[in-house]
């Protein structure tokens, strides 16, 4: 943050750690993640719309390459995920210059990871279909779509590094543009290069691949120019001695709670599938109305994350705590608003997707058993975020990995087909892992041992209306 741009950084940072309405505060920095999560939900419909235009096949591509990207997807978002933590202390402390070097850094490890990754991924491309079993008529599609979006992983760590590093800043705004804009433009592309230019699935690979550079451009362009406050050079992207240590102890934990949790539902998959048919196509229902919770609350979770690394870099570990009370109640009020309008209207909702009874008979099953243990998968989550913000990442990061592993995974196994109780059964072991993980989540929160700064430059601040330490 060289130069006259530092000073937006500035002022975004005097409203994040001195506006005394902390709801007000963590609704405003929401409230642009709420409109870019509800445009990229609308267009995952208009994609697969498109898709489905195609046949079954084009439609299967996405899901057949989704655990093979994952595992790039999984290390770029925990690397890129520190910065929250790091450039979000570092701004608290008044630290600009070091906030500007912590990101260069972190993209620096990113591309020297993605770049050469993305080139083995797609040599080993043929191994990954054969190895999944890939029907005969979804596997030459599938390469073609797997190959174009795999090699746009390097671009895609750029923009997301950029995203957290806005964010860390408290300018959720600027990123919320430049999704839009980048979710208009494959919009726009897919039926053109899908049908027009006849295409088919490229046509769809290459329209998300341009919608990826327009965004990758532009954080490239910012960074260049310090344009939003970040002014990288090209020596900030090595890495430096003293930041490496502390990166890779912050993002590690991240990386593997991330790579677990993905292999995990391979396996949740696997038991869903083996039940029914009904029963998948109802946890897919289920999915989707469960995810409009998710566009509202995990932006609040987000904002509490980004008031929660100022605050512990200024040294405000009061400020901190108040605003992990704050959003914890918003979460949890809208949350529970939420499952109660669901479970009133649940066979109105579960009607606009299917007329099968059967599939709804098992989607009413999953909403009136999972969905309101969803409460302890918001605690769980914002607790997720606090512990990335605050840099103390491994405590979570392990009760994420059991959550699944030895939560939902065993209980679901056991009590739908051990006990054979079906997916009633299946939904109640899904449900016992969020409530338990939820109630653990909240008592480490409330210990506090998150409440601490990791980067060791701490400033601390009193005013007569927040309080210091």
């Amino acid at each position: 943050m060289r130069g006259s741009r530092g000073g937006d950084i500035s002022r975004l940072r005097e409203r994040v750690l001195h506006t005394e309405n902390l709801p007000r505060l963590l609704l405003w920095l929401a409230a642009p993640l709420i409109v870019s999560g509800s445009v990229e939900a609308l267009y995952q419909v208009v994609d697969t719309f498109w898709l489905s235009r195609l046949g079954s096949a084009a439609l299967g591509t996405p899901i057949v390459s989704w655990p093979y990207r994952g595992i790039l997807g999984s290390i770029g978002f925990g690397l890129a995920s520190s910065v929250s933590a790091l450039a979000g202390q570092y701004i608290g402390a008044g630290r600009f210059d070091r906030a500007s070097r912590v990101v260069g850094n972190v993209l620096g490890i990113l591309l020297a990871i993605g770049i050469p990754a993305s080139l083995v991924l797609v040599a080993g491309l043929n191994l990954y279909l054969e190895a999944m079993r890939v029907p005969d008529d979804i596997r030459p599609l599938a390469a073609v779509y797997i190959m174009v979006t795999v090699l746009t992983i390097p671009l895609t760590y750029i923009y997301m590094v950029f995203s957290f590093a806005l964010a860390a800043a408290g300018n959720t705004r600027t990123p919320t543009k430049i999704s839009i804009a980048s979710t208009v433009t494959n919009a726009v592309l897919d039926p053109v290069l899908i049908f027009w230019a006849g295409m088919g699935v490229l046509g769809a690979a290459l329209a998300t691949a341009a919608a990826t550079a327009l965004s990758a451009g532009y954080a490239v362009y910012s960074f260049a120019t310090g344009r939003h406050g970040y002014h990288i050079r090209p020596a900030d992207l090595v890495p430096e001695r003293s930041l490496l240590p502390t990166i890779l102890r912050v993002s590690g934990p991240i990386v593997a709670q991330r790579l677990g949790t993905n292999l995990g539902f391979v396996f949740m998959v696997r038991i869903i599938s083996g039940l029914s048919t009904p029963v998948v196509a109802a946890y897919s229902i289920g999915q989707v109305i469960l995810n409009i919770d998710h566009m509202i609350v995990m932006p609040i979770v987000r904002a509490t994350g980004i008031v929660v690394a100022q605050s512990l870099g200024a040294g405000m570990t009061r400020r901190s705590s108040r605003t992990v009370l704050a959003g914890s109640l918003i979460i949890a009020g809208a949350t529970l608003a939420y499952i109660a309008v669901l479970l009133i209207l649940r066979d109105r909702f579960i009607s606009l997707f299917t007329s099968d009874p059967q599939v709804a008979a098992a989607a009413r099953n999953m909403l009136t058993i999972f969905a309101p243990s969803i409460i302890g998968f918001n605690m769980f989550m914002l607790a997720n975020v606090v512990a990335r913000s605050s840099g103390h990442t491994v405590f979570m990061s392990l009760l994420g990995i059991a959550r699944l592993w030895l939560l939902r995974v065993p209980l679901s196994w056991l009590l739908a087909y051990s006990l054979g109780l079906g997916d009633h059964g299946l939904w109640a072991g899904m449900a016992i892992s969020n409530y338990v993980t939820g109630a653990i989540a909240l008592a480490w929160l409330a210990k506090r041992n998150w409440a601490r700064a990791v980067i060791g430059e701490s400033n601390t601040i009193a005013t007569a209306s927040i309080g210091g330490r």
